[in-house]
């Protein structure tokens, strides 16, 4: 009976121990900075992503109210349109309080949409627009809410 607590123990252990080294940023085959895994960038600050996006493009915007003014706190988020799909490093960037945002992704074409939130000052959803993502330029979408 001791023996099987014992087996019982240790085994606890290592799966503990196994999965506290998963879990740990970076150990997780495929996770960020793991191996096989993409090194994560913020999209919402180019200028802290400029060392590790050589092989990535920029799309910057404004997201505008029906009457032109810009829409602070709206949700911006790509859709890539290749076959196979492009990854997205992040769900969403947010405009800024000028209504600007950035994201930074791989080549390839990409659909984008804007959401304000919800008990937002401003409602209702801007068409989708599309822009090409070109290593090392930068595309413009504007967004206009309507």
């Amino acid at each position: 009976m001791r023996s099987t607590h014992a087996r019982v123990l240790v085994s606890a252990v290592f799966a503990v121990a196994v999965l506290s080294a998963c879990a740990q940023p970076g150990n997780a085959p495929g996770s960020a900075g793991g191996p096989g895994g993409d090194s994560p960038i913020s999209a919402s600050d180019p200028a802290a992503d400029s060392g590790r996006a050589t092989n990535r493009g920029t799309v910057t915007g404004r997201v505008l109210a029906a009457d032109g003014s810009p829409v602070a706190g709206v949700a911006v988020a790509p859709k890539s349109l290749d076959d196979p799909a492009r990854a997205i490093p992040e769900l969403v960037v947010v405009s800024d309080d000028k209504g600007v945002f950035h994201w930074t992704l791989e080549p390839g074409r990409y659909e984008f949409q804007a959401r304000p939130a919800a008990g937002a000052a401003v409602s209702g959803h801007a068409a989708p627009q599309t822009a090409t993502v070109t290593v090392g330029q930068t595309a413009t979408v504007d967004l206009t809410l309507g």
